[in-house]
């Protein structure tokens, strides 16, 4: 036990020794903060987004347009994604996304390429010390609700700056600065998240675009890999959820072919896509209208059905909810889900105004079609393919983990080549539009396996 100990200690000392933010104090293990390793910024009004958010040149279908109710909360995340970076963490308020404290910029500090860990541990510090700040000036207000110190009339402002007008009471203003040291929270920013997934929907606009209006379903969809996902084919949440629309094990299970052999289709840009599409089409035959059926791919439509219900009308939708519903049954993320959505469908439509750096794909056939194919036989795709398939194949099918793994017959392959008729049937878009990707095998009835 003891040489553990010793061992363990000498480990620590290597680690932090060979970090210059660390000091060699090996009972002193904080990292060395610098002035200048975090600075507040301003961010931009309502107004200077609102062309946007409005939707000034038509671009967003009317189905989606904000109304002032939404236009707070999608003001927020619209700055979310295309203002602030994720080297940068905004102070707001949970419940009231009007209310924005301040927004911290680590810039300086993520530009020094420490490890990952010492980053963590000294943008959290900082943070930390900042919403102490907060928290103490709270307190304060609280007790003192007509304070006239210096951080008090800079909260004051703050607060009025957002529209929000305080309590005149004494007891209500007290209980309203304690309401809001309970509800700080803090949200780190996505711009670059968001960049980097346009890139990577690049070879899959097109498809995903025509596929959904095959299935007459709105375009601003796309919109909701880059919620879940910033578009990241092998995201992978704590909660397994996986692929660029998220999909748990057993929803997903329910669209595609179930796991089997460590091939699992959620990670398959196009299969998902497809799933996807079924999953929201069937969510607006129950929810009626579309403000519901997205928010239920985020919390599914038993409590949304239930609430309802409960208001006993039949021109329910998500506002009258949201404005109704218990917030433990209801959270921040459900009530939230729906302005995400809208501000980043207001922000794919004017992607080219607010991404001017956003460069191009590195492959060569972003804009040629995506092709779905299932195999004809058992087979190995590194025996049955040319280079150059290979290579596309590989790209475009992250649930497979190797060209050498065998394929059972009526496994899914998408591919921008043309792959080997004898050996792959293609499949064309009424069978898809029709069929779910887990009855897509039953296509291979009369289909037999060719080894020329």
């Amino acid at each position: 036990m003891a040489l553990k100990i010793v061992l363990l200690g000498i480990m620590a000392f290597i680690i932090t020794a060979a970090d210059p933010d660390y000091g060699s104090n090996l009972f002193n293990m904080e990292p060395k903060i610098k002035r200048g390793d975090v600075v507040e910024i301003s961010w931009l009004s309502p107004d200077a987004v609102r062309p946007f958010i409005t939707d000034s040149k038509n671009r967003v279908s009317k189905t989606f347009k904000v109304t002032p109710y939404y236009f707070p909360t999608v003001y927020f995340w619209f700055l979310v994604y295309t203002q602030f970076e994720s080297s940068q963490v905004v102070i707001h308020d949970k419940n009231n996304l009007k209310l924005i404290y301040k927004v911290l910029d680590f810039s300086s500090l993520h530009e020094k390429e420490l490890s990952r860990f010492t980053l963590h541990i000294v943008q959290k510090k900082l943070s930390e010390e900042k919403l102490d700040d907060l928290r103490k000036t709270l307190d304060h207000l609280a007790m003192n609700p007509y304070s006239l110190e210096p951080r008090a009339k800079l909260l004051y402002r703050t607060i009025m700056q957002s529209g929000i007008q305080l309590p005149i009471p004494r007891a209500a203003r007290s209980a309203y600065f304690t309401n809001l040291k309970k509800n700080i929270r803090t949200q780190t920013g996505q711009k670059n998240f968001i960049r980097d997934g346009l890139v990577r929907s690049l070879a899959y606009q097109e498809f995903i675009a025509h596929y959904l209006k095959q299935k007459d379903l709105p375009k601003e969809i796309f919109s909701i890999p880059f919620l879940e996902s910033s578009f990241n084919p092998v995201a992978e949440s704590k909660v397994a959820a996986l692929g660029i629309w998220q999909f748990m094990p057993l929803i997903g299970s329910y669209y595609m072919p179930k796991k089997a052999n460590g091939i699992d289709y959620r990670s398959n840009v196009g299969v998902a896509s497809v799933a996807a599409a079924f999953l929201l089409s069937e969510n607006f035959k129950i929810m009626k209208k579309w403000d519901l059926a997205v928010t239920a791919y985020n919390s599914g439509t038993k409590h949304l059905l239930h609430s309802k219900r409960q208001l006993a009308s039949t021109d329910v939708d998500l506002e009258d909810i949201i404005q109704s519903s218990d917030s433990e049954r209801f959270g921040f993320a459900s009530k939230n889900f729906y302005s995400e959505f809208l501000a980043l469908a207001h922000t794919l439509a004017y992607r080219e105004e607010l991404f001017h750096d956003l460069h191009d794909h590195e492959r060569s056939d972003v804009e040629e079609e995506l092709k779905f194919y299932l195999t004809k036989c058992s087979l190995r795709l590194d025996k049955s393919l040319d280079e150059k398939q290979l290579d596309d194949v590989a790209f475009h099918n992250n649930q497979l983990d190797s060209m050498k793994i065998g394929l059972s017959r009526g496994s899914i392959v998408t591919s921008k080549s043309a792959l080997p008729s004898g050996k792959f049937m293609r499949l064309n878009m009424n069978e898809m539009v029709k069929l779910k990707p887990k009855s897509w095998a039953a296509l291979l009835k009369n289909q037999s396996c060719s080894t020329r």
